[in-house]
């Protein structure tokens, strides 16, 4: 799950960026077909980067740091 976690980091940050800066050239340029679909994808590629940073946090390999558990109070 944690594989699963960065690949959805890292095709959401080239969805939000190819659809940042291609749909806002495209409208700057005046082509209207493609500069929509392309300004569409920004929130997709927002939610993927947002599953991947909750998948990687909530699914941390054995042995990383901040993996080990709170102890409780002694009994």
């Amino acid at each position: 799950m944690h594989r699963f976690g960065m690949i959805s980091i890292y095709v959401g940050l080239v969805l939000s960026i190819v659809g940042l800066f291609g749909g806002f050239g495209l409208m700057f340029a005046g082509e209207q077909t493609w500069s929509k679909p392309l300004v569409a994808m920004v929130p997709l590629g927002f939610l993927l980067v947002f599953n991947g940073v909750v998948t990687t946090i909530l699914h941390r390999p054995k042995g990383s740091r901040g993996s080990e558990r709170p102890q409780g109070p002694p009994d």
